[in-house]
């Protein structure tokens, strides 16, 4: 086959300027040479920067290491502190005597009473704290102070029969002294501020100390003690002991602190106040006169001295009481028929060298007052009598302010003596502040309720407010069973 060539047309031939070129070339690699540093600055860049990195990476981990170190040292001291501290941590117990009273078997079971008084107080404070703290230190200590007036203790106890005149309260005070190393029963002393001063300078000092890990304070039927309590509100260290009813400041307190309850060693009320009751031997020294014929410069009668308060209560604090002589005492003043004294020849001969005995008996004078009858509602409930209102907001607040102890200026009758924490002095006399008082008196919880049968009560048993037009049951100091009490009389006693 042939094969045909055909001719190809070229483009025409353009001149090339080398020389345009080479320039061109040049502009490019000049470029290229650019980037190139660039590129070759950057690298160095990085380079710097990552040795810098490097560097700083292990000087932060040589500084992890060495607080790491630290830390571990700190954590061994910190165990180590805390392992001697719960070496020394401890629970404080304060009690007044005086007005939380321990119960009366354990009183009258003596030294036997006492060691079991004490066991039972440090076996439910341990229960308390292991149930409310748990992180508490098995090894955790239970020291016990009890602050009382010992004399005026033993002489309340007397005088609520729990002892026998003849009993004291000193085996009771050695058995709990005995019981354990950590418990301590101190006679405060015999006035009227003495346990509560020890009270306090023992809670400020262990309300203080870092090993106290708690306080538990057993003396809140005492308004005294809510000043020193006050600043402590909402504390997690500090647990208030209700034996007797708290008293009406303590009680608001109580709201913001932690609260229990021992029933099985201390009583759940007070004492009972005590009744005077002078011997017959004590009010018949108080009758004796001297019938001596007068000389001529007497100017006094010689008719019998008329037997008045005052007198009888000199003589018979005078007087050393004995079982045998109040009662044989008693036996010869307590006929019902009083016979006038026959001389007899023996005792006619010797008118002349002794005092003849006088005793007069006269029945128009008394020596305690009648006590109120109380009143009570178809279900044996106690009903208070209504009272008028206080004479005046400001007497009623000076009387207040004034803490005035209600029994001893109402009835004549304070169970506490010089351990009473309310003031006595000068008896009230003014009939204004005697009603205001007793407004006041009225505004206490009596701690047996709607069942008190004690004539000489002078707190209230239902609340005084509950007629008032913004009274609420809410945050009122009285139960609510001491509201809307039926006052129906139905029965006087």
């Amino acid at each position: 086959m042939d094969t045909e060539l055909t001719s190809v047309q070229c483009p025409p031939q353009v001149p090339l300027d080398l020389l345009e070129l080479r320039k061109r070339l040049g502009s490019v690699m000049a470029v290229d040479d650019c980037k190139n540093r660039l590129i070759q600055d950057l690298f160095f860049e990085v380079e710097t920067l990552h040795s810098a990195l490097l560097n700083e990476c292990t000087k932060q981990e040589n500084e992890r290491f060495r607080l790491n170190q630290e830390i571990a040292q700190y954590k061994t001291e910190v165990a180590d502190l805390r392992h001697n501290q719960a070496k020394l941590s401890f629970v404080s117990i304060l009690v007044d005597g005086d007005c939380m009273n321990f119960n009366d078997a354990l009183i009258q079971e003596g030294h036997n009473g006492g060691r079991r008084a004490a066991r039972l107080l440090l076996q439910a404070v341990e229960r308390y704290i292991r149930d409310t703290d748990p992180q508490a230190s098995p090894s955790l200590q239970y020291r016990v102070s009890v602050y009382a007036n010992l004399p005026g203790l033993e002489k309340a106890y007397r005088e609520a029969k729990v002892l026998s005149w003849t009993e004291t309260l000193d085996p009771f005070v050695r058995g709990f002294n005995m019981e354990d190393s950590q418990c301590d029963f101190i006679d405060a002393g015999n006035g009227k501020e003495c346990s509560d001063v020890k009270i306090r300078a023992t809670f400020e000092r262990d309300i203080l100390d870092v090993h106290c890990r708690h306080i538990i304070f057993c003396a809140a039927t005492d308004n005294g003690y809510a000043r020193l309590l006050g600043s402590h509100r909402g504390s997690n260290r500090i647990t208030l002991v209700e034996g007797a009813p708290f008293a009406w400041e303590i009680e608001q307190l109580a709201t913001e602190l932690r609260t229990a309850a021992f029933p099985a060693v201390f009583r759940a009320a007070k004492l009972p106040a005590r009744a005077y009751s002078f011997s017959a031997a004590a009010t018949a020294s108080a009758n004796v006169v001297a019938a001596s014929p007068p000389t001529a410069g007497d100017t006094q009668s010689s008719s019998p001295a008329r037997r008045d308060y005052a007198t009888i209560a000199k003589a018979n604090l005078q007087m050393t009481p004995s079982p045998s002589a109040s009662s044989s005492s008693y036996s010869a003043t307590a006929s019902t028929t009083p016979t006038p004294p026959t001389p007899s020849p023996s005792s006619s001969s010797s008118t002349s060298t002794s005092t003849q005995i006088i005793f007069n008996i006269s029945p128009s004078v008394t020596s305690t007052p009648l006590l109120p009858k109380i009143k009570y509602n178809a279900r044996g409930h106690r009903i208070d009598p209504q009272l008028p209102r206080a004479s005046s907001k400001e007497n009623y607040e000076r009387l207040r302010a004034a803490k005035l102890c209600n029994r001893y200026h109402l009835q004549d009758d304070c169970s506490y003596g010089d351990s009473c924490t309310h003031a006595h002095g000068r008896r009230l006399t003014s009939a204004q502040d005697l009603h205001d008082l007793r407004c006041i008196s009225r505004t206490s919880v009596c701690g047996e309720g709607l069942w008190c049968t004690n004539r000489k009560c002078v707190c209230g048993h239902q609340c005084p407010w509950e007629s008032w037009r913004d009274h609420e049951l809410t945050g009122c100091r009285f139960p609510e069973e001491m509201h809307g009490v039926d006052r129906e009389v139905v029965r006087v006693e």
